[in-house]
């Protein structure tokens, strides 16, 4: 869900620049048009789903295609490399701490409750 929020955002802020432009040279500005580039989400280890307009995966082509869309989406080369580095490092080790943060609850004998 938020993929979609955060695509939005993208696609409303590129057209907020050009019709800032577009007023300060006295052009016509455009109206905004979302376009849906679709949603990807990894469900699982070395799988994942991908609804784009007109397709859908799922699986390893899924994870794959998630991967690639969000490495090459980093602006720099150095992050690039740094998480693809972090990726392979996570994906030989099988180790999920970069991906997932968990606290222990605390428990309260007195009041049977647990709080974080």
């Amino acid at each position: 869900m938020w993929g979609s929020w955060a695509q939005l955002a993208i696609q409303q802020g590129k057209l907020l620049g050009k019709n800032l432009h577009s007023l300060a040279t006295g052009q016509p500005m455009k109206s905004f048009q979302y376009k849906d580039k679709g949603t990807m989400a990894i469900v699982g280890v070395n799988k994942a789903v991908a609804d784009l307009p007109g397709f859908h995966f799922k699986g390893f082509i899924a994870f794959m295609m998630w991967l690639f869309v969000h490495l090459f989406s980093l602006i720099r080369y150095r992050n690039q490399i740094k998480t693809s580095s972090n990726w392979i490092v996570a994906f030989i080790t099988r180790d999920q701490s970069l991906r997932f943060i968990m606290y222990p609850r605390k428990h309260d004998p007195q009041n049977e409750t647990c709080d974080n």
